[in-house]
């Protein structure tokens, strides 16, 4: 399990049906949405992973991680929306997403 899903299954059934269903209610900060603009006039989007120096780690929506020189950072742009799609939870049927739920929940034990 990757980092960005530790601890996931405590925030209960409820909570996790909610970030499935409308991610962006409720989006914690760690996961807020960052549009960084290069000086080359390139974007990226993402989730912030890490700072490490002058380099900021930049997870995007289908997982891959880009790094970013900060010397070639124009601007970064914070939103407080979720990489996650908003219709995400529609696209599963009512098996897969219980199947989800006790994936995620099951990870709060370890399993």
């Amino acid at each position: 399990i990757g980092p960005q899903l530790d601890g996931i299954g405590a925030r209960g059934p409820e909570r996790l049906c909610e970030d499935i269903l409308d991610p962006n209610r409720n989006v914690d900060a760690h996961f807020h949405l960052h549009t960084l603009t290069l000086k080359d006039g390139s974007t990226l989007s993402g989730f912030l992973k890490a700072e490490a120096g002058q380099v900021l780690i930049l997870a995007d929506a289908a997982g891959q991680e880009h790094r970013i020189s900060k010397i070639d950072l124009s601007k970064d742009t914070t939103t407080p929306m979720s990489l996650m799609p908003p219709v995400f939870g529609q696209t599963l049927d009512e098996k897969s997403f219980i199947n989800l739920l006790g994936y995620l929940i099951n990870e709060k034990a370890g399993k």
